[in-house]
């Protein structure tokens, strides 16, 4: 019963240790540049919502300063 006891420890320490992952917040691990489907979504975008094309372009442009 012990060596049953002792074998269901060790196989649950070695399966668990093989998902352990440290974890990562830095941006560049969560953000990631944003593309346009086509220039006529741009296009529309342009003329439709100007901001948020200017908020992609600060998102791209951060994103590729920092990350590469």
């Amino acid at each position: 019963m012990r060596f049953a006891k002792l074998t269901i420890l060790i196989l649950s320490i070695a399966q668990a240790s093989g998902c352990a992952k440290i974890p990562s917040d830095s941006y560049c691990d969560i953000a990631g540049p944003i593309y346009f489907g086509d220039e006529a979504s741009l296009i529309w975008l342009m003329e439709h919502d100007r901001q948020l094309v200017q908020d992609i372009v600060v998102n791209n442009e951060t994103h590729a300063a920092l990350c590469g």
